[in-house]
């Protein structure tokens, strides 16, 4: 899965020029949907990995990685943000795929909002235009939950149920 998104990412999202103001992101999935019981260190070391292809495939002089890894670090807030339910060790595997869909696109767009905004500030370092700041933030954010969504469900739909 992460190697498909990563190509997917690199050879078609990137090369897409649907207009100035939006960029759809899917490689942030990629931490979405690893396992919640793995241990933090784990996470963050696969993350450095992802990002580190990100930064080398397109040029992005560690952006990739420097909005990857807050993710990481985040998700287990966002999700008892988002859903209400707290992320404890042992019966978390499929903690994602018990989620009600409304729940889960909550979550989703939590997550590809929060990496959206680290990277559009990071990336712009200026808040010479708010307005095109924020609507980019918006609408790359909106664009890449309704890209997003049908690879989470497909993803999710594969995880068995215990």
């Amino acid at each position: 899965m992460t190697v498909v998104l990563l190509l997917l990412q690199i050879f078609v999202l990137d090369e897409l020029s649907i207009a100035l103001w939006i960029r759809p992101m899917l490689f942030p999935l990629i931490v979405m949907l690893l396992p919640m019981e793995l241990r933090t260190i784990w996470v963050l070391l696969g993350s450095l990995g992802v990002g580190v292809v990100m930064d080398v495939a397109l040029g992005g002089a560690g952006l990739y990685t420097a909005t990857l890894l807050p993710l990481v670090v985040l998700r287990h807030w966002v999700m008892y943000i988002t859903t209400g339910r707290s992320v404890e060790f042992g019966d978390q595997s499929s903690l994602l795929s018990r989620l009600p869909l409304r729940q889960l696109m909550i979550y989703a767009t939590a997550m590809l909002g929060l990496h959206h905004t680290m990277f559009f500030l990071l990336e712009t370092l200026s808040f010479i235009s708010p307005l095109r700041l924020i609507a980019t933030i918006v609408l790359s954010t909106l664009m890449s939950v309704v890209v997003a969504w049908p690879i989470l469900r497909l993803f999710l739909s594969k995880i068995v149920v215990k």
